[in-house]
C-alpha cells in the first residue's frame, strides 16, 4: 500500500468517523458507500445505532449499580454524553469506562447527586478487579508460620485484584445495598466518608467495608511498610483498633499474595 493509498484510508475513516458521531456529517460520508443512493443514509443510521448500543452495553457490564439508581433511560443518555466525550482508544471495550467517575464529576447532567461519580469510581474499581491478573493468596496462618519472630518487620504485597477505595459520600455503603436481590434504600446519610477493600477470590469480587483505621493500616502496607509500622498507624487513628479482626479479615479476603522480610 503507497502513502497516497494510506492516506486517502485515513481520511476515509475521518469522514465515516465524524458521521457517525455527528449527524449533521452524514452528507459528507455517503459517497464512501457503493450500495444505493436511496439505502446509504439509512446504513450509516444503522452504524451509527450499533455504536450507541455498543457504548451503552459495554457502561452497562462495567456499573451495573450505578446503571439501577439512574434508570435505563438516564444510563442511555449518559453513556451516549460520555461516548462523545471520552471516545475509545482501546481495542479492549473493558477499558471504555475507565473515565465515567470524572465525567460524572464535571456533567451538568448529575451535578445534583455527586455520589454517582463515587459509585462509579468504586464499580469501575471493581471491574478490574475481576481482570486483574491472576497470583497466590497468602495466607494469616502460612505468614504467622513462614515469619515467626520476623512478623512485625514483615511488609506484605497486595494481590494483583487487591484495591482500596476512599470517598466523601456513602459509595461501598450504596454498592453493598445493590448486592441483594431485595430492594434496598439509600443510606440515610450520603455525604458520609467511606472507606473499602476491594478484593477478588475464586474469582468472585468482593467489596468489604472498612472503617478509616483499617485503611490507613492497608495503605501503609500498599506502599511498603512493615506490619508493625501500618497498625501503628491504625492504633494512631483509632486506639481501640481490633487487630485480630482486621487480620483475619484481610487475610480470609485474599488480600495479600506474598511477604518479605
Amino acid at each position: 500500500m503507497t502513502k497516497h493509498d494510506m492516506s486517502d484510508l485515513e481520511n476515509s475513516q475521518l469522514v465515516f468517523a465524524g458521521a457517525l458521531l455527528d449527524v449533521a456529517n452524514t452528507q459528507a460520508a455517503l459517497p464512501l458507500f457503493s450500495t444505493e443512493l436511496s439505502l446509504r443514509e439509512g446504513r450509516l443510521a444503522f452504524y451509527r445505532g450499533n455504536l450507541y448500543a455498543i457504548w451503552n452495553q459495554a457502561l452497562a457490564n462495567a456499573y451495573p449499580v450505578l446503571q439501577q439508581l439512574v434508570g435505563l433511560e438516564f444510563f442511555e443518555q449518559m453513556a451516549h454524553a460520555y461516548g462523545f466525550a471520552f471516545p475509545s482508544d482501546c481495542g479492549d471495550l473493558n477499558y471504555f469506562g475507565a473515565d465515567l467517575s470524572r465525567f460524572l464529576r464535571s456533567a451538568s447532567m448529575t451535578s445534583d447527586y455527586p455520589y454517582f461519580a463515587d459509585v462509579a469510581a468504586l464499580e469501575w474499581q471493581v471491574h478490574r478487579a475481576y481482570y486483574a491478573a491472576d497470583a497466590d493468596m497468602l495466607s494469616l496462618a502460612g505468614l504467622l508460620s513462614a515469619a515467626g519472630e520476623d512478623l512485625q518487620s514483615a511488609t506484605l504485597r497486595l494481590h494483583p485484584a487487591t484495591q482500596l477505595h476512599q470517598s466523601a459520600t456513602a459509595s461501598a455503603e450504596v454498592w453493598l445495598a445493590h448486592q441483594s436481590e431485595q430492594e434496598q434504600g439509600l443510606p440515610a446519610d450520603l455525604n458520609v466518608n467511606n472507606f473499602a477493600l476491594i478484593t477478588r477470590k475464586e474469582w468472585q469480587v468482593q467489596v468489604h467495608a472498612l472503617d478509616c483505621a483499617a485503611y490507613l493500616a492497608l495503605q501503609a502496607l500498599a506502599q511498603g511498610k512493615t506490619v508493625e509500622a501500618a497498625l501503628e498507624v491504625a492504633m494512631e487513628q483509632d486506639a481501640q483498633f481490633d487487630i485480630a479482626t482486621q487480620l483475619n479479615l484481610w487475610f480470609s479476603a485474599g488480600a495479600f499474595s506474598a511477604y518479605s522480610v
